[in-house]
């Protein structure tokens, strides 16, 4: 499952990833994130707390996950991931490159540290 995690900063979006995630979560996160983008003045940035993501349910979850990541790809200013998996900050690192918006991995005793990252857009 995943929920909102409430960041004191108005142009901060923060959400956790919490266990596998599954296509109806994917689908209620795009329906926030929607009503988040619309009431945003501008281009917010976005925290993603990632510390006890387990995966995916399905194949039907991945590609929920693939039409939220490519419908809101210019969305933000920047992306900050906060998580210890080393795939994620793989990950991070390689969409870095090809996507508009800054993105940057945080370990999980970091998350402060992404937060104000996120505030500091240039």
């Amino acid at each position: 499952m995943w929920k909102e995690v409430k960041i004191e900063s108005e142009d901060v979006l923060g959400l956790e990833c919490d266990g596998k995630l599954s296509k109806q979560d994917f689908e209620t996160m795009h329906g926030w994130l929607d009503r988040e983008l619309e009431a945003a003045k501008g281009k917010p940035a976005l925290v993603i707390f990632m510390g006890a993501f387990g995966g995916y349910e399905s194949a039907a979850a991945i590609w929920a996950d693939m039409k939220v990541d490519t419908r809101h790809a210019n969305d933000f200013s920047r992306v900050a991931m906060v998580a210890d998996q080393k795939w994620i900050e793989w990950g991070t690192k390689a969409a870095d490159s090809v996507l508009t918006p800054e993105l940057k991995w945080f370990e999980n005793a970091a998350g402060r540290e992404a937060i104000a990252w996120a505030r500091a857009k240039e």
